[in-house]
């Protein structure tokens, strides 16, 4: 388990989770992830925990679900290139303190938020600046999860609430097109702030590919899953199968996260 054909084609998935959201019961273990990776093909993975999983201990559960990131990119190096923290805003002083041991001590490259499973919205400077400064201060990486509800907290214009405040770190927009003017606003994001990308995540429909690099050209979309919400080899097809040029796809399957991971060295 854990070894990928050397004839399978590079892919990094930055938007691919373990652990288990409570509210649904959807989850998987390290080692059902590197066997969803390797049936689908796919090389690597930026992991990071599941949003809305256990909190009945408080900031002791975020910081173990934090250390099972850190352990898989430690033990896993050739699968999981590097990993993303979570945090509980509402744990204040402690989220912040996470934040920090996160990428100081752990050295994972940054977190992936979801404020809307995790009970806080990003249009309240109170909650985001301490967490966003830290991250600001390390150059880090964010996979920002994006709503299509605009009372969600993490709508397209609470992203650009953030985006275009902390521009030292680099954003990977989760599933920015699940309404059409979600769709609008996220690709003006992207056009608008070169610290940006667009992922794929949790879709399987090579148009939708397509179409994103017309709006933003490949160098600015990767490849993303949101496993194992979403069948991870459906959406390595949806860039696979579309109508692209093959450095296209090689943009978004892995090149444009191997620049960004490279350029935190």
């Amino acid at each position: 388990m854990g070894e990928v054909d050397a004839m399978t084609r590079q892919s990094i998935d930055v938007h691919a989770h373990v652990g288990k959201t409570v509210a649904n019961n959807i989850g998987q273990t390290v080692a059902e992830m590197l066997e969803r990776m390797d049936r689908a093909g796919v090389t690597q993975a930026l992991l990071s925990r599941a949003a809305g999983d256990v909190q009945s201990d408080g900031i002791r559960d975020t910081r173990r679900l934090n250390d099972i990131v850190a352990s898989a990119v430690r033990d896993h190096p050739d699968r999981f290139p590097d990993g993303l923290g979570v945090i509980e805003p509402r744990h204040e002083m402690l989220a912040v303190e996470e934040t920090v041991r996160v990428m100081d001590e752990l050295g994972l490259a940054g977190l992936a938020v979801h404020p809307q499973m995790e009970g806080y919205r990003l249009d309240i400077p109170l909650w985001v600046d301490p967490i966003f400064e830290v991250l600001d201060d390390r150059r880090a990486l964010c996979l920002m999860h994006s709503s299509p509800d605009p009372g969600s907290g993490e709508s397209a214009s609470d992203v650009r609430l953030v985006t275009s405040k902390y521009t030292n770190v680099t954003y990977f927009i989760g599933h920015g097109f699940m309404s059409p003017q979600q769709k609008a606003e996220c690709i003006q994001i992207v056009k608008d702030l070169p610290h940006v990308y667009m992922d794929v995540a949790y879709q399987g429909d090579p148009r939708l590919t397509e179409e994103l690099v017309r709006a933003v050209g490949s160098e600015r979309v990767v490849f993303g899953s949101d496993v194992p919400f979403y069948e991870l080899g459906e959406v390595l097809n949806s860039v696979l199968d579309a109508d692209i040029s093959e450095e296209d796809k090689d943009n978004i399957l892995f090149k444009n996260i191997q620049k960004v991971l490279e350029a935190r060295r």
